[in-house]
């Protein structure tokens, strides 16, 4: 765990690593190569970097919605953050883009909450959802406030320098697994706001 908090430290500066702990425990149980399908699931998840790519690149050949990595970043994400397919596998550019959407999302909360904690848990709400409610409404906040023992601490208001390093995928790897039938892409049933959705 200590080498977990030491690289949330230095890649996602602006947010407490204790809190980066805990979104990183319930977005990805600390897995680098997670994904999540928007309205479904993987039947098994990636086993490697190689596979992560690949069964990120089918899903997006195949039209679905989804998130990845240790803060388990949405696609649509990833040019506002400065990720691509290759780099959102990466812990430390994942956990950077995973701390500036939870900052954003807190700063925006702050606007209409005075206290401080009641803006960190409507900041894990928008994380999840984009808004403040869902979030809240589908238990996502009880299980990020209670993965650990006190109050998690707040976000920063004072930005820090991130990390980007870069490095390319290998393209001849195969997709670890595609979504089960019932993950079949539904316009239908996705929302129409462009969030962070898990």
């Amino acid at each position: 765990m200590l080498d977990f908090l030491v690289l949330a430290q230095q890649c996602a500066p602006d947010v407490h690593q204790d809190t980066m702990r805990r979104i990183v425990h319930v977005e990805s149980s600390f897995n680098p190569y997670a994904i999540g399908v928007v309205g479904g699931r993987l039947e098994r998840q990636p086993r490697n970097r190689e596979e992560a790519i690949a069964t990120a690149e089918w899903l997006e050949r195949n039209g679905y919605n989804y998130s990845v990595g240790l803060a388990q970043v949405n696609k649509t994400n990833f040019g506002k953050y400065g990720l691509t397919l290759q780099t959102a596998f990466e812990a430390c550019p994942n956990l950077w883009a995973g701390g500036q959407i939870l900052k954003d999302c807190f700063v925006r909360a702050s606007k209409s909450r005075s206290d401080e904690q009641a803006a960190l848990r409507d900041a894990f709400s928008c994380y999840y959802s984009g808004n403040f409610i869902t979030g809240h409404k589908h238990g996502y906040v009880l299980k990020v406030v209670g993965n650990g023992s006190a109050v998690p601490p707040a976000v920063p208001r004072k930005p820090k320098g991130a990390s980007d390093n870069k490095t390319s995928g290998d393209k001849g790897a195969q997709a670890a697994t595609t979504p089960t039938r019932e993950t079949a892409p539904d316009e239908a049933a996705r929302p129409s706001h462009s969030a962070l959705l898990f």
